[in-house]
């Protein structure tokens, strides 16, 4: 991997360690991303990747390491102070608040974000134009549980989108979709980063990855074995053993 300048590394992450108990999650991992990255994380499960992003979000703390964001150190923030600035993430399985609408589930980040300094008309603006952006500008007064699978997806992502994230982690949100419902997805999340977000993409669907990634990035029980050009790093010895069983 060729080293980002200092103009344009957004993400830099050294020596990140978590423990449970006698269980090593992650052993050491350094990470980089540059302004405008589309970068995909993948490995076999219990790698590590969701230990990486709960680390990195602020979800669970680190035992070692650093994590600094356009040069700041935000290892020590918890995970709404690491949203207000501009790190935000998307969860493998949305959680929506069941009694209140499409809409009113994005107006909670956005509440909770810091991002909101103009009262209700800017939280109203921003949570539509969000809405619009995923195509469920015609569900904002649906509840949650009249959407399908893939729409409350698209609800994760806008929920996320809303808050004008510098750098979105996308967390398997493809999980479980259809072909179609999968490329849907990819659309999306090609066009939030075409929009000048770094996209950070777990997923374990390697086509989708694949086309996604402009770097990829191996997890092997707790360590980054791989990170580099995505077919290059898919035709690594070490890659296919690991993670394709060959």
């Amino acid at each position: 991997m060729t080293p980002a300048s200092n103009d344009d590394l957004q993400l830099a992450v050294s020596g990140l360690q978590k423990r449970f108990g006698g269980f090593v999650a992650l052993s050491g991992v350094d990470f980089q991303a540059k302004r405008g990255e589309r970068i995909g994380i993948i490995g076999p499960n219990g790698s590590g990747k969701s230990t990486f992003v709960n680390c990195l979000t602020g979800a669970m703390r680190h035992d070692a390491g650093e994590i600094r964001m356009n040069g700041q150190d935000i290892g020590g923030l918890p995970a709404h102070r690491r949203a207000w600035k501009g790190l935000s993430r998307t969860f493998q399985l949305p959680r929506p608040f069941g009694s209140l609408s499409v809409a009113e589930n994005i107006y909670i980040p956005l509440l909770n974000c810091g991002a909101m300094d103009n009262g209700s008309r800017d939280i109203s603006v921003r949570a539509t134009a969000a809405l619009e952006l995923v195509g469920l500008a015609d569900k904002a007064d649906a509840l949650p549980k009249e959407l399908t699978q893939v729409e409350l997806r698209k609800l994760e992502l806008a929920k996320t989108i809303a808050t004008d994230p510098q750098i979105l982690v996308s967390d398997e949100a493809m999980a479980g979709l259809s072909h179609s419902e999968v490329d849907e997805i990819l659309a999306l999340l090609l066009e939030i980063n075409s929009r000048g977000t770094t996209v950070v993409m777990i997923e374990h669907i390697i086509r989708a990855v694949m086309r996604f990634s402009q770097r990829l990035v191996v997890f092997v029980a707790g360590e980054k074995i791989a990170d580099g050009d995505p077919q290059a790093v898919m035709a690594m010895p070490e890659v296919e053993r690991a993670y394709l069983g060959q």
